[in-house]
């Protein structure tokens, strides 16, 4: 065991996932059984007695929660996100028991392979020595977090993102000094002691409370020995992007995104700022720069990389979005008013077109009646009539014939049942 290696694509490591610590070592012992030659994956047999001791069960129950644990990773379902999409999955395909000879035969599943076989970038690769010592579930989860990051020597979660990864709930630890209690001390003193790696941590405030842990990450000197005896270890390709740094690489122009010193610059800020401050920042220098408008002569603006590090530094995109939103929002207010409006004089239109209509179907209706019946419906209409406008009828005052026509009218319409 000790010279066998694991090797994990970073897309599985980022995997958000709570497996126990036995469940976790025998993952992680059958990925190290994986030969780097291996094009598809093969059975492996256990003797259940090895199985037990692999996974550090007590003699007594080893058949019972040998079957409990490859039951629970034959069944329990998690996420991989890659650049192909979202893939749900489960750890293992099968496993079947050999009771005549007391073994058992396990499968990884076989949508796992992009992310265990033939891995040539993007993968973290370590000792299964380093991590079968630990007792902690989280302590194992938080190893390869930061062997990930090992060469850069830091890395920031933002805690929802940290709870997501080692699968806690916030229901488990809800206040933050009962998950650094269970969680980040116990984890620290374990990987100290048991591992090739070493941690210190920050809290970094957001609000009121810790929003972010930023680890500080420390590589221990390793025996000659070791160095000897293992396969050299790959140099984990560049920065192991998280998707909100994609995201902000994603913003600047084509020809500055393969650029490592301003990957560098991001990375930097976005660690200290997150991901909205960056993200205007680069939106600023890429308006701002002559370095990316065509046709423009260079010269003062001309370096981009200088023009977003002075933005990065002065936030000077804050202003530049507020400035921008307020004018979208003025845009906005202008567009709604105008769509107000053509709304009202439509509205307006649509009621003169009725109303027209309505005479007319009320004119047609009255030239159907009778004279005794036109007479009769008059005298209905002068009854409902409103007393002062009667009144002024009554006085031939100028318009109160106009009144009476609305009024017969109205009472037409009732008639035909379109009042």
């Amino acid at each position: 065991m000790k010279n066998q290696m694991v090797v994990k694509s970073n897309f599985l490591i980022e995997a958000s996932y709570k497996l126990s610590a036995p469940e976790q070592r025998v993952i992680l012992f059958l990925v190290s059984m994986i030969n780097p030659n291996d094009e598809d994956f093969r059975e492996y047999v256990f003797p259940i007695k090895d199985f037990a001791e692999m996974a550090g069960i007590k003699h007594k129950q080893e058949y019972a929660q040998t079957e409990e644990i490859t039951k629970s990773l034959i069944g329990r379902a998690f996420t991989i996100h890659s650049p192909k999409g979202r893939l749900q999955i489960s750890w293992l395909s099968s496993a079947e028991y050999q009771d005549g000879k007391g073994a058992v035969s396990l499968k990884f599943d076989s949508k796992l392979k992009p992310f265990l076989l033939q891995l040539k970038e993007r993968f973290t690769k370590y000792g299964i020595e380093q991590v079968m010592r630990l007792k902690s579930s989280y302590s194992i989860r938080i190893y390869e977090l930061l062997k990930q990051y090992e060469k850069f020597g830091k890395r920031i979660f933002f805690m929802e993102d940290l709870r997501s990864k080692l699968g806690i709930s916030y229901s488990e630890y809800p206040r933050y000094g009962n998950f650094k209690q269970r969680v980040l001390s116990i984890a620290q003193e374990e990987i100290a002691e048991k591992t090739d790696l070493s941690y210190d941590f920050e809290e970094i405030k957001v609000g009121r409370g810790v929003g972010k842990i930023r680890f500080i990450i420390n590589s221990k000197a390793v025996e000659k020995n070791q160095i000897t005896q293992a396969e050299p270890i790959q140099p984990i390709p560049a920065t192991p992007e998280s998707d909100e740094i994609s995201k902000l690489i994603a913003l600047l122009p084509a020809e500055y995104r393969g650029k490592e010193s301003i990957k560098r610059l991001i990375l930097s800020s976005f660690e200290k700022h997150g991901f909205d401050y960056v993200a205007r920042n680069i939106e600023y220098a890429n308006d701002g720069s002559n370095a990316v408008k065509p046709g423009v002569s260079l010269g003062k603006g001309s370096n981009y990389r200088v023009y977003l590090a002075k933005a990065l530094v002065g936030d000077f995109g804050l202003p530049s979005r507020e400035d921008r939103e307020a004018n979208q929002a003025q845009e906005e207010k202008a567009r709604q008013e105008q769509k107000a409006a053509a709304l009202a004089m439509r509205q307006a239109q649509e009621k003169i077109q009725r109303e027209q209509e309505n005479k007319d179907r009320a004119r047609v209706y009255r030239e159907s009646l009778s004279p005794e019946a036109l007479e009769a419906l008059k005298e209905e209409a002068l009854v409902r009539m409103d007393p002062a406008h009667r009144e002024a009828l009554n006085r031939k005052a100028t318009g109160s014939v106009i009144l009476l026509r609305i009024a017969i009218d109205k009472l037409c319409l009732e008639r035909m049942k379109l009042a």
